[in-house]
């Protein structure tokens, strides 16, 4: 049977994982508020942690600082949901931090690329070498692919929304799973 101390994070768990199931199928749209949907986030996460934490303590020794953890997301959360200068601010670094990281990512492929084709080149043609080293091409593709794209993110942060969008989904959706584990955990009775 489920507690009242339980039910609270599995409910949370649920409405984050709706939350992240929309994100997911419109990405475009959650881009463009994905400050405030990381904030509320943020808070559903903090309180369902808190409530947790209160919970668990009864039954296993807890640090502190899992607590101020919670908090900090609960805080973090509020100012993000509701400051429409941070909500700008956050909006335009999340684009352009990613257009930089799968720039970063395309960049290391192709160096990784060459490296395979090093090893190939010294195998001689068989052995472990050979195999390691007979898809470099695919490497180097992938690696250009990405290249292009994190410089279109760079150049055209609104082709990145999408994107963006279905990553911070798949976080959503991630830790509703996560807050619905906690709550239905047997250890906790």
């Amino acid at each position: 049977m489920m507690t009242t101390r339980k039910v609270v994070p599995v409910i949370l768990g649920v409405l984050m994982i709706m939350a992240g199931v929309y994100c997911f199928f419109t990405p475009v749209e959650t881009s463009t508020v994905i400050p405030f949907v990381l904030g509320i986030a943020m808070i559903v996460d903090g309180i369902g942690r808190i409530i947790t934490w209160f919970d668990i303590r009864e039954f296993v020794r807890q640090s502190a600082w899992v607590l101020v953890s919670a908090v900090v997301s609960l805080v973090f959360g509020l100012l993000l949901a509701f400051s429409p200068v941070l909500q700008m601010s956050v909006g335009v670094f999340v684009i352009m931090l990613t257009g930089w990281w799968i720039l970063a990512l395309g960049i290391i492929r192709i160096v990784h690329a060459f490296h395979l084709l090093r090893i190939k080149r010294a195998s001689d043609g068989f052995g472990f070498g050979e195999m390691i080293g007979s898809n470099w091409w695919i490497a180097l593709i992938l690696g250009a692919v990405l290249t292009v794209f994190g410089l279109v993110v760079i150049l055209n942060p609104m082709l990145g929304l999408g994107v963006i969008g279905v990553l911070l989904g798949c976080g959503i959706i991630t830790a509703g799973v996560n807050l619905i584990y906690l709550g239905c955990n047997p250890w906790f009775l």
